[in-house]
């Protein structure tokens, strides 16, 4: 389970990576809607790594950030993310609380997912958001991501 988290992750930071360098190929001219969404999935992103690690820095997942920081913090997490898969029970069980204050227990291989799964959605989200702009998304299927 860890190899396939291992590659899911890579994709996911890779994918991220290309839609950072189409934001700078914009000169991250991108209508506000499109650097607050991008910033929440770097954002949730983050809370779900610091929830496993037990130190919740960010108070808000629409918590906003320059632009011009979100493939440094890609990077962060997806570093972050695999000390996580090198050293954490996947099947280890996490208690957090929601922003809205309920208690949650899950594993940590679900929560893992759930960030790639959150991602994926939130990517869909922001292509469609940027060919309303008139901007080009980045492909970010996985299928076409992935080797032979």
């Amino acid at each position: 389970m860890k190899e396939f988290l291992q590659r899911f992750f890579e994709y996911n930071y890779q994918i991220s990576q290309s839609l950072d360098t189409r934001f700078q190929s914009y000169h991250y001219q991108l209508d506000g809607e499109i650097i607050r969404l991008a910033n929440h999935l770097i954002n949730a992103h983050q809370i779900w790594i610091e929830r496993i690690e037990g130190n919740i820095t960010l108070r808000n997942p629409w918590e906003d950030f320059p632009i011009e920081s979100f493939p440094s913090r890609n990077e962060a997490l997806y570093t972050k993310t695999l000390e996580i898969l090198k050293l954490v029970d996947l099947d280890a069980k996490i208690s957090f609380h929601s922003f809205s204050g309920a208690a949650f227990e899950k594993r940590v291989s679900d929560m893992l997912i759930h960030i790639i799964n959150h991602a994926t959605y939130h990517r869909g989200q922001l292509a469609s958001m940027m060919r309303k702009s008139g901007l080009e998304p980045v492909p970010s299927d996985y299928i076409h991501w992935a080797q032979a």
